[in-house]
């Protein structure tokens, strides 16, 4: 079985009060995470083929900021305490630059879990709302065992879904689509068909998320590009609720 994008359709961005879909027994998730024949071969966005380019920015990273200078003239190990922040290349596909921040370890790992990494590393263009380690950590505390556990597969699968967005939604398109709808909020189809809602905070001008349930997030920096989308980092997790 194969599971396609549908594109992403604009929505009013009027949240839906609904209940969370927070169960493990999760029907829909638990069917999309068993399909495992699919031939990913002709998927795959080659990076030798991919045009080079010398573009790249620094990825939100809490372990580069660890290291404090010592005092009082105390030993110093800056080699193997202090590391420089994570670059995040312009012309490498989503793949690579989600596996080479540490901000995003339990993130790619739960990706790779459910095998959900094939989404990411095609042509696209995709836009990714990653989930930072601390998030990923405080939402999997919610239900016992985790959601790395084997019954929370689904659940699991349905959650890294909302995060994976099919067209290439950098921090200029959303705001100029906002702007066209004169502030109105978009609706962007995520991977399983569920809707995330932008929208612009009227007193920062911050580009928010919502789910229909009115839980919201903010992103964590600046949109990043990548050869076949944009890598978002999220403050926290938003839950794919019912319809």
């Amino acid at each position: 079985m194969q599971v396609r994008f549908g594109f992403p359709s604009i929505l009013s961005g009027k949240s839906r009060t609904s209940g969370l879909k927070l169960g493990g027994s999760l029907l829909l998730g638990l069917t999309l995470a068993g399909c495992h024949g699919t031939d990913w071969s002709h998927n795959y966005q080659d990076s030798f083929e991919t045009p080079a380019r010398t573009s790249m920015s620094y990825m939100p990273d809490t372990v580069a900021k660890a290291f404090v200078e010592p005092k009082n003239n105390e030993p110093s190990t800056p080699v193997a305490y202090h590391r420089l922040a994570t670059p995040s290349f312009d012309d490498r596909p989503l793949d690579e630059n989600i596996g080479a921040s540490v901000e995003l370890a339990d993130y790619m790992a739960a990706l790779r879990a459910v095998g959900l990494v094939p989404w990411i590393t095609g042509p696209g263009p995709i836009t990714v709302f990653a989930i930072p380690n601390e998030a990923m950590e405080n939402l999997s505390s919610r239900w016992p065992g985790g959601l790395m556990a084997p019954s929370m597969r689904g659940q699991l699968t349905h959650i890294l879904g909302y995060t994976i967005v099919s067209g290439r939604w950098d921090e200029k398109t959303i705001r100029k689509t906002i702007a066209r709808r004169h502030g109105q909020g978009i609706g962007l189809k995520t991977l399983y068909g569920d809707i995330l809602s932008v929208h612009i905070e009227p007193q920062t001008g911050a580009i928010l998320l919502n789910n229909p349930a009115g839980q919201t997030t903010r992103l964590w920096g600046q949109s990043f590009p990548q050869s076949n989308g944009v890598l978002y980092f999220t403050q926290d997790a938003l839950i794919p609720v019912s319809h």
